[in-house]
């Protein structure tokens, strides 16, 4: 937890908890506390700030580069393409058809609700949180959050497991099959053409002449590193931990 929220914390209430007298730090807050903050003192706290030194200035440098020659494939006729003719005969299947006999029935039956006696927890009271202060035998304070617990009860009530339906029973249909020849394809004439193959010969070309460059170096830049004070120390309130003379929480 941030230290300046604990402070601000610690401030406002030990403003609403000045009136209730304070317990003897020897008994703590018992095994009632959730948590307890101690006065402490608090360090300075230092940055490291950076700052860019250069370590080497920049240069330009002159690059030259040849010229990039590449082979252009050439595309050239070895066979023309040219088309067959193809005869293709009739072709003839049997279609078997399913012939409804009786059609489906539909019939339904009804199923009472499902019901049953459960016991439920309820709360009565949700139980809360409330701040008390102490002092040890040093002298040091804290602030212990305390719980109340809740308080519940049982009571009966009948719910339902499974409410009241309809169950419905489906009768299928009855069907039979008949077969008839039927044509799945008439006798025709496939065209096909065989492409024409080409071959692929290379011839260079040139496709950027020969350049000269102009490379612009940065300067090589570092970054140096100093220690500096943000802000001072001063007092607040820390998260408390278990002690020799803590008796309870």
């Amino acid at each position: 937890m941030n230290v300046r929220i604990l402070t601000g914390l610690g401030v406002a209430i030990g403003s609403i908890t000045l009136s209730v007298p304070a317990l003897a730090f020897d008994h703590g807050c018992g095994n009632r506390a959730i948590e307890c903050y101690d006065k402490v003192r608090l360090p300075d706290v230092y940055a490291t700030r950076a700052r860019p030194v250069v370590v080497a200035p920049g240069f330009r440098e002159v690059v030259s580069e040849p010229p990039v020659v590449i082979d252009e494939p050439r595309r050239v006729v070895v066979a023309p393409g040219r088309w067959h003719a193809e005869h293709v005969p009739a072709l003839y299947s049997t279609y078997r058809q399913r012939v409804l006999v009786a059609p489906s029935r539909v019939s339904y039956s009804e199923i009472p609700a499902v019901t049953r006696t459960i016991r439920q927890a309820v709360v009565v009271y949700p139980g809360g949180e409330h701040w008390e202060h102490s002092r040890g035998l040093f002298g040091r304070e804290r602030m212990c959050r305390v719980a109340s617990p809740p308080v519940t009860r049982e009571i009966e009530r009948e719910v339902v497991v499974e409410p009241a339906h309809r169950v419905q029973y489906v009768s299928p249909a009855v069907y039979h099959e008949v077969e008839r020849p039927v044509l799945v394809r008439q006798a025709s004439v496939r065209h096909s053409y065989e492409p024409p193959v080409y071959s692929y010969v290379n011839r260079q070309i040139v496709v950027r002449p020969p350049v000269q460059r102009i490379i612009d170096h940065p300067p090589v830049v570092s970054v140096f590193h100093e220690r500096v004070l943000v802000r001072e120390g001063g007092y607040g309130w820390a998260h408390a931990r278990r002690g020799l003379f803590d008796h309870g929480w």
